[in-house]
Formats: C-alpha cells, sequence, structure tokens
C-alpha cells in the first residue's frame, strides 16, 4: 500500500455552476442555491471533504482520501437533476475538477483543479495522476469513462500554459489570437484543435469568455462602472460587451450590477 491516504497527499475538488443560473428571479435563484448547497454539505460530511471556499456558484473542498474525493464528486453529480429547477433544462450545468498533490502544495493543486473545472468541458474532470492514485488503491475499479474524463498530462501542460498567458494578455484589446501560437510554442492549427477538443471553443471564443469572466469579477467587487469595466476587460465597444455579456451570462451587466 502507498502513501495516497496518508498525510502527504492531498485532492482539492473545484465544483462551479452556471453564473448565468442569475437570470432566475431572486426567489427562485436563493431557493435553487440553499437547496444546492445543503446537498452539498451532505455529500461533503459524508466523505470528509473541507471546504476551503463557498460562495454562490463555486466551492473548492479538500480531501485525505482519493477514493472519497471520486465518489463524492458522483454522489454530487447524481444528486444535482433532482435539485435544479425543472423548468428550465439549459441551467441544468455543473462542473468539477479534481487534481492532487502533496499537503504543502495546496495552493498549487487548487489552481489546477480550478483551471480544468473551468476549461474542460465536460462535467467531472480530473488528472491523470488522480486517477492512477485512485486505480492504485482501487485494485478492482476502475473510473468511468464515460462519467469522468481523466485529462492526459499533456493537456494539462497546454491549458496552464494558455491560461498563464491569457492572465498576461486580456486587457490588450489588440492582441490577435492568431499570436496565441507565436507565444506558446504550438502552431496555430494545433492550438485551435486542442482548444476545440478540450473546451469546445475556438481560440476567439475561449479569449472572448475568460474576458468576460474577468468582467464579471470586476463588476462583482464594484470597483469601476459598466463602462470602465468593458475598456478593461479588453473591449472596445460597450454596445458589442453588453451583447457578449447578455449572450454569456443571460442577464444585462446594469442588471447584473443592480442585483449584486
Amino acid at each position: 500500500m502507498s502513501n495516497i491516504n496518508n498525510d502527504i497527499h492531498r485532492f482539492v475538488m473545484v465544483i462551479e455552476t452556471s453564473n448565468y443560473l442569475n437570470r432566475l428571479e431572486a426567489n427562485q435563484f436563493n431557493l435553487f442555491t440553499q437547496k444546492l448547497h445543503n446537498s452539498l454539505l451532505k455529500s461533503f460530511n459524508h466523505f470528509k471533504g473541507k471546504i476551503l471556499v463557498n460562495n454562490d456558484n463555486m466551492y473548492i473542498v479538500k480531501f485525505k482520501s482519493v477514493t472519497n474525493t471520486i465518489l463524492c464528486a458522483l454522489k454530487i453529480h447524481d444528486n444535482f437533476k433532482y435539485i435544479t429547477p425543472k423548468f428550465d433544462k439549459s441551467i441544468r450545468q455543473l462542473k468539477i475538477g479534481i487534481a492532487s498533490g502533496s499537503t504543502d502544495n495546496i495552493d498549487s493543486i487548487t489552481k489546477v483543479a480550478t483551471r480544468i473545472c473551468e476549461m474542460v468541458k465536460d462535467q467531472i474532470v480530473v488528472t491523470t495522476q488522480v486517477r492512477k492514485l485512485y486505480e492504485e488503491v482501487n485494485k478492482n475499479s476502475f473510473i468511468n469513462k464515460e462519467h469522468i474524463k481523466t485529462l492526459k498530462p499533456e493537456n494539462e501542460i497546454f491549458i496552464n500554459k494558455i491560461m498563464d498567458f491569457s492572465e498576461t494578455i486580456w486587457a490588450n484589446n489588440d492582441f490577435n489570437v492568431n499570436d496565441f501560437s507565436k507565444k506558446l510554442g504550438y502552431s496555430r492549427a494545433q492550438v485551435y484543435r486542442k482548444l476545440k477538443m478540450l473546451t469546445g471553443k475556438s481560440p476567439s471564443r475561449f479569449l472572448r469568455e475568460f474576458r468576460l469572466k474577468k468582467a464579471l469579477k470586476l463588476l462583482h467587487d464594484k470597483k469601476s462602472n459598466i463602462t470602465q469595466v468593458a475598456m478593461k476587460a479588453g473591449f472596445n465597444s460597450l454596445t458589442y460587451f453588453t451583447k457578449c455579456f447578455k449572450s454569456r451570462f443571460g442577464i444585462l451587466p446594469s442588471k447584473y450590477v443592480q442585483q449584486h
């Protein structure tokens, strides 16, 4: 038996629900979030998870056991369909990312888990290391590929590269997505193919949504007005920003500011 479940290793699960759940009426949204929170708390307690971060649409949870981490993710995924509003199937989106590492490297593990949760299109995504550790502990049990996607090491590297680079250029409205390949060391075809495969998005859509998430955070923090946020997020046109924001989150920027 390895040291997988002792004090050396930790497993971090990041859970995210779609921000555009905010388009629901306030009382319906509050009811949903309360039901979701109660359901998640039961699962975390049952599988011995410790909550590190908790807000309306994101949870970051730490586990000591790889088996508990995987079983908890599957339980959460299974429960989710029973607690979401039945009148609109399009809002039924919940994503889970799981990564692992040493106890003294929680921030790094959380960063990886957050990125794969936010970027990869599948509902439950784990790193190759997590899968290997799970299958080492559970000799006769394998992670079901239908329910859980395992991210290959080379794709994890790609995600970290493009996310690190995007963090440096998202506010630059002169940046051309074709420059991704030059800066990342991949061909244009490779960047397009990998992004499409992992996220379901083209490079231009990926960058646009990356900027929109940054804009959402700026609006939430209320440190700038909508016009300033649009400019800071790399949008030259307020009209275009408003259109993109509404399309992505299902709510106008002005309405979002009013509600938050």
